[in-house]
């Protein structure tokens, strides 16, 4: 990657006690730019595959129309990760191929309750990965998350919608929580040790994890507005 072979925000240094002792600020905006740094590596590599599987003509499908369909070799959508405020959305940008995999043999053939299943997922994408701890804290980090998000949604829409600016102010803070909260769930997935990231985490004051029980509390004690019509939306 960038920051390995150049030395530009080396994410190995947020495994050093020095940097516990930096500022909460100075902590988040670093490990921003590193896991930005870091998704490079894979963005590049996606996009490669993507174009070594056009030129060879491989997972192209010809619609009746004769134009040529190439949805299904395209793993990653750079855009919607980056600028999507909402972490589902970005989840579904990231490794496509693979998720496309993990719906159809996974979540559509599991006895499991819908509730559950997405974590079942996330659980089975992780055992995949390894047996490092890292893994696990980071793959059942994201359920969690995204329904906090999808509760906070339900409580304030009847707001949002009658009230266009706060509509805008809550996607601009939702899109820096969702970074927030990337950087603090992923940062596992790199370290994989656990008594690292226990103590970069309690550094950072457990900020996703108290988010997480307050939403909760919230959705629990104040009623839940309505969903939102799928076929207007």
């Amino acid at each position: 990657g960038i920051n390995a072979e150049y030395g530009l925000i080396p994410l190995d240094y947020v495994m050093e006690p020095e940097f516990v002792e930096r500022s909460f600020l100075y902590k988040y905006l670093y490990m921003f730019a590193g896991f930005w740094t870091f998704k490079c590596k894979f963005y590049g590599g996606w996009v490669m595959a993507e174009g070594i599987c056009i030129a060879c003509n491989l997972g192209t499908e010809e619609k009746e129309d004769g134009s040529v369909d190439y949805s299904s070799i395209v793993n990653i959508d750079i855009y919607n990760t980056e600028i999507q405020w909402e972490l589902a959305n970005c989840v579904r940008a990231w490794n496509k191929s693979v998720q496309r995999w993990m719906k159809c043999y996974v979540y559509d053939t599991t006895t499991l309750p819908k509730s559950i299943r997405t974590d079942f997922v996330f659980g089975i994408s992780a055992f995949w990965h390894g047996v490092r701890p890292g893994y696990y804290l980071t793959f059942f980090s994201a359920p969690p998350m995204m329904k906090l998000q999808q509760k906070v949604g339900n409580l304030s829409r009847s707001y949002r919608t009658a009230h266009p600016k706060a509509e805008m102010v809550y996607r601009v803070v939702n899109w820096w929580f969702v970074r927030l909260m990337s950087c603090m769930f992923f940062l596992p997935f790199y370290i994989l040790n656990l008594n690292t990231i226990l103590n970069v985490w309690s550094s950072m004051y457990w900020v996703p994890w108290i988010a997480i029980s307050v939403v909760i509390v919230l959705s629990i004690a104040l009623p839940t507005g309505p969903r939102p019509d799928k076929k207007s939306s």
